[in-house]
Order: structure tokens, then sequence, then C-alpha cells
């Protein structure tokens, strides 16, 4: 019998690939954040908020290369972590590169099996120009192809997260068309909108291979360059990276992120279970 992983051990296992993340990039010099809900948790909880099962990691757009390259390039001797990647691993479906300890094995209940373990999503941060108003746009666009992108990584068309029963209208169509034109599509233009701008040259910055997107009219993807600068904070046992401006982007993310859910609002978003492999 296989054994499942409880839902602590699931995210220790996934705080245990960070720890080696942030030992490499600590190693060489390269820039890294915790992020997103990973990011709350720093703040409000000094550690994985308590409901929350994944780990997420911001890294600007030249590290993030170098990063995916070393893993590439050293593949064998980090071993039993490995990179999945949408250009170096075969059948990989996202637009963000995942790095896994695969002395685990996930098990999505609506996701295609890409073989992935316990993992640490790493989201780069692209330079989008001088111009906020143009880099909301460019944003814009490349959260229609996230969106598309996203739906051909589905077994079959699901309810998933989505709430609202025009978005789920809207979706069905959707399912089919991104379906017909096919991932690496998607793929391939996401890669072409992140070479638009350096990011050294940028005054703004987002992630345009997986927006965050629009809520209540009001962008929530652009920051100023100077918001990720590097602090340390504490998250579970050790200090890691965050943004010397975590405030002004988990508001503008979240809104009033210090006060936790209410009781329904305390689960995870994701589905899927982590075993030991045999």
């Amino acid at each position: 019998m296989v054994k499942k992983l409880s839902f602590r051990e699931t995210q220790l296992a996934a705080y245990e690939v960070l720890k080696k993340i942030a030992e490499i990039c600590d190693q060489n010099g390269w820039r890294y954040f915790l992020a997103y809900g990973s990011l709350i948790g720093a703040i409000r909880h000094n550690g994985i908020i308590p409901w929350d099962d994944d780990i997420d990691i911001l890294m600007p757009r030249p590290d993030y290369d170098k990063l995916r390259k070393y893993f590439n390039n050293n593949a064998k001797q980090l071993v039993p972590l490995k990179l999945f990647d949408p250009e170096f691993t075969k059948n990989y479906p996202h637009m963000i590169s995942r790095v896994s300890d695969m002395r685990y094995k996930v098990v999505f209940n609506n996701e295609k099996d890409y073989g992935i373990g316990a993992f640490v999503d790493i989201y780069p941060l692209d330079g989008v120009g001088n111009n906020y108003s143009n880099a909301c746009q460019l944003v814009n666009k490349t959260k229609v192809l996230a969106s598309l992108c996203f739906l051909t990584s589905r077994k079959g068309f699901a309810k998933d997260n989505t709430i609202s029963k025009t978005k789920m209208l809207l979706k069905i169509p959707a399912y089919v068309w991104a379906n017909f034109k096919g991932n690496r599509h998607y793929i391939n233009k996401l890669s072409e909108f992140s070479k638009v701008y350096k990011y050294e040259e940028s005054k703004y910055v987002a992630c345009l291979m997986w927006p965050a997107g629009r809520k209540n009219g009001k962008n929530r993807d652009v920051f100023k360059k100077e918001v990720f600068r590097v602090m340390k904070h504490k998250f579970e046992d050790k200090e890691f990276n965050i943004p010397e401006g975590y405030d002004k982007f988990l508001k503008t993310m979240y809104g009033n992120y210090m006060v936790p859910p209410d009781k329904a609002g305390k689960k995870t978003n994701h589905n899927y279970k982590v075993y030991h492999r045999k």
C-alpha cells in the first residue's frame, strides 16, 4: 500500500523543495521572493497558511531563466529534485516552471498526469515597459492566453474553481476552442509576449505567464519594479526572501490580507493528493 501524505506532510514536502531552491538561489546570487498565498503566510502566520497546501515564489525573468538552465544542466546531481518546465519537459502543460521532489507522486482530480511529485510553483516576473497603461493592456492579453492554456491541462471539462454562472457559460466554448488550438499554441504565444520588454530596462513588472487578472475593475498584476527589492522574513523555521514592498503587493492582489477568511474560506483551492512513491 502506497502511503498518502497528511495535509501537514504535504505542506512540509513542498517546504523542503523551497529550502533547496532558496539555497541554490542564494549561492548563485539569484533573486527570488515568496509570493501570493505563501507571502501572506509569511506575513500573517510566519509560515505556510494552515489551510494552504502549496508554495509559490516569484523570480525576475533573468534569474528565473538561470535557475531553469541550472536544473536542466545538473539534473543528475539534483535528484530527487526535478524541474518541470514547458521548454524542457515533455507533456508538461503549464506556463510556469515547477520544481518537484520525485520521492512523491501527485494525483490530480482533473489534471492530466505528467508525473510530478511534491512541488513549488515558480512564477517568472517579466518586464512590461515604462508606461503603466500599456503594461496593463499587455497583461490583459496574456491573461486570456493563460486562461485558455490552463484549460488544455484538464482531463475533461469541469467546474473546477469557477463560481460565476456567466463564466461557466463562457467556459464551455473556451474549453472546446482551447483544446482545438492545443497547449503548445498558448505556451508559444505567452513566451513571445514575455520577450516584448527586458526586465532590467522596465519601470514596471508583472507575471505575464499566469496573471491573476482584474478584480472589481482594478488591475492586480502590474507593479513598479522597486516593489521587488529583497528583504528577509521568517517562514516556518527559516528566513526567506520577500519583496520589500510586500504590503503594496498583497493589498493590490488581495485587499486586507491580514484578516483571515471565515471558516468556509479556510480551504485549499487545489484538487490533488500526494503519495510516497513505491
